[in-house]
């Protein structure tokens, strides 16, 4: 029985778009659904809803409206994680995030999990559009090779219908929870398709139970050999499922998926897990088998430490923020080694095979232009550890030799992390190249004023996901953004960060941001490995 993720992982990121969908598949599901509606201008857009109120805060009829005033609405402009009273997603003065379309999110999506696509009856039923609708989903996932990925289920049988003209072989599943439960499984037989969507209640009772209709339907499972059988959702809010009804369901092979709005909730019961990790960094002692303190560059500012907490102290900067004279400039940037530029952290020493999921809490001194911290995965093994104190009890300073890309928010790449950017927010940061400016940055998400989170960063094969939460605005998990890098090894390695260096101010490139002194704290870091392929995550 597969776990399946309703529009994504729709309570940590707004609902049917990119991010929510990657990040249920980073957190474990089997299967992810989604919902496709048909627009003015004959475009295919991802929204289970026919209006764009719920999402957006504002009313447009989809059917009755063009593809490019859909995308100039942020349809996660009404998103909330539990528990926020105030909280946007995107800060106003910021893009928003706009509408999928169809045919670019199915490419998006990993390959190795089914797509359960609602082709909702508000673009056909009664529009005179049927035909234009589900001949365009099907021609999408047809010059996509995706006949084999996708399930479709409508509440319009003539869609699915369509559907199996225009994609022979394609699996289908009806979908009508306006009859009774009997009906239903007639409408799937008399329909001859694969299964059917089906509510919770209709095929479990409150005694653990199948009941009639449940009964009925493992019956016909059995006997004909379904290539799917009951995708099962629930009615209520938030749509999480309980162990006891994960438990009762899990045995019975007619029950095709179980669908969940988050993937957190059900995760500890559903996922195969085993924690690797889990260190506070309390006392003054590192242990240099499991971690490596380190520096990203050389200079007399910043000194790294374990003291109750890894502490990242970066002093007052009193040199020049520019160079003499456009050589001298050059050579910094050649070198990369900036006087103002200071940085350092911990390295996890042992490397971490497959997929993963990483946290850790910060604290840090201030937040404004020219400060940045991060949790990211890279390739290479963090440098020697450096003791904070020489022989004689004096302070140690790093030296020329003594700095390392490791420790370097941004450097060693390829390398993809969640980091607490600025005071603009948090976001996801990737690199597949071999360089800086092979940095592909997340648009920031949420408040970026707190002075201390939760920082989370998961993988699962070639994708990855960022998260945070904190006292200020989001005490339940929030995505941050998704990337897939191909470039990463199977077995990576695992670095927390933080810098200052020199700000251009955006009115005026040639004057700059105060360099402030800064202190990042890094706490309670945990990695968790998954063992996948049972349970929560099962095969097509």
């Amino acid at each position: 029985m597969r776990v399946l993720a309703h529009r994504g992982n729709r309570l940590h990121a707004p609902e049917n778009t990119r991010t929510a969908l990657v990040s249920a598949y980073t957190a474990g599901a089997g299967a992810l659904e989604l919902d496709v509606q048909l627009t003015k201008d004959g475009r295919l857009v991802v929204s289970h809803d026919p209006t764009t109120e719920r999402v957006a805060g504002t009313n447009h009829s989809i059917i009755d409206t063009d593809l490019a005033e859909l995308r100039k609405l942020d349809v996660g402009e009404t998103f909330r994680p539990r528990g926020a009273t105030e909280f946007h997603y995107r800060r106003p003065e910021k893009p928003g995030d706009q509408i999928e379309t169809f045919p670019h999110l199915l490419g998006e999506l990993p390959a190795d999990v089914p797509k359960v696509v609602e082709l909702k009856h508000d673009s056909s039923l009664e529009t005179g559009r049927r035909d234009e609708f589900v001949k365009k989903t099907c021609d999408a996932i047809r010059e996509q090779f995706k006949s084999e990925e996708v399930i479709l289920y409508s509440k319009d049988p003539e869609n699915l219908r369509l559907a199996r003209k225009q994609l022979p072989g394609v699996r289908v599943a009806t979908f009508d929870w306006e009859r009774s439960p009997a009906d239903q499984v007639a409408l799937m037989q008399g329909q001859e398709a694969d299964g059917l969507v089906i509510e919770i209640g209709s095929i479990l009772g409150d005694d653990g139970q199948l009941t009639d209709a449940g009964r009925k339907l493992a019956q016909i499972h059995s006997n004909q050999a379904l290539r799917l059988g009951a995708i099962v959702y629930l009615y209520r809010d938030p749509a999480v499922f309980t162990r006891e009804e994960y438990e009762a369901l899990r045995e019975h092979p007619f029950v095709w998926s179980l669908a969940t709005d988050s993937m957190f909730d059900v995760a500890p019961y559903v996922r195969p897990a085993q924690q690797l990790v889990s260190e506070s960094f309390e006392g003054t002692e590192t242990n240099p088998r499991r971690f490596a303190l380190g520096y990203a560059k050389a200079n007399k500012y910043a000194y790294v430490t374990q003291d109750d907490g890894v502490h990242v102290d970066i002093a007052e900067f009193d040199g020049k923020l520019k160079g003499d004279s456009e050589l001298e400039e050059g050579v910094w940037y050649a070198l990369k080694s900036w006087p103002f530029y200071s940085g350092g952290g911990v390295g996890y020493v042992d490397g971490i095979e497959g997929d993963f999921a990483a946290e850790v809490s910060y604290e840090t001194s201030r937040v404004g232009q020219a400060t940045t911290l991060e949790m990211a995965a890279v390739n290479v093994p963090p440098a020697a550890h450096k003791k904070p104190v020489r022989e004689d009890g004096s302070r140690f300073v790093p030296g020329s030799r003594d700095k390392s890309n490791f420790f370097d928010p941004h450097g060693a790449p390829p390398f993809a992390g969640v980091e607490h950017d600025e005071d603009d927010g948090y976001r996801i940061n990737s690199n597949s190249g071999t360089d800086y400016d092979n940095n592909w940055y997340g648009r920031p998400v949420g408040d970026g004023s707190a002075l201390s989170a939760r920082l989370r960063l998961e993988r699962r094969g070639p994708y990855f996901s960022a998260y945070y939460r904190n006292d200020n605005d989001a005490p339940d998990w929030v995505c941050v953004g998704v990337a897939r890098n191909d470039s990463l090894n199977d077995r990576v390695f695992l670095r927390c960060a933080g810098k200052r260096w020199r700000q251009e101010l955006e009115d005026d490139p040639h004057s700059y941001h105060p360099v402030v002194p800064v202190k990042f704290t890094f706490r309670d870091f945990e990695v968790t490995r998954f063992h996948d392929g049972r349970d929560g995550v099962a095969d097509a």
